[in-house]
């Protein structure tokens, strides 16, 4: 699951987030898992609230380009 609190160093959650994209080792689904699908289970969020977040393009790239 990806988060941070970082707010110190502008840039730094952007290229972790880019470092994460780029990773070869790292399948699509892997991808997908650590920036969304791992804290929609650990929030419990309900079918209806996943499908609301891919409607509402919130939720990155995770379910729409990967």
């Amino acid at each position: 699951m990806f988060g941070s609190d970082q707010m110190v160093w502008p840039g730094v959650i952007e290229r972790a987030v880019k470092v994460i994209e780029e990773a070869p080792f790292l399948s699509n689904e892997q991808k997908r898992d650590i920036f969304y699908n791992n804290a929609a289970r650990f929030l419990r969020l309900n079918d209806e609230e996943i499908a609301l977040h891919k409607r509402n393009n919130r939720s990155h790239i995770c379910l729409t380009s990967l």
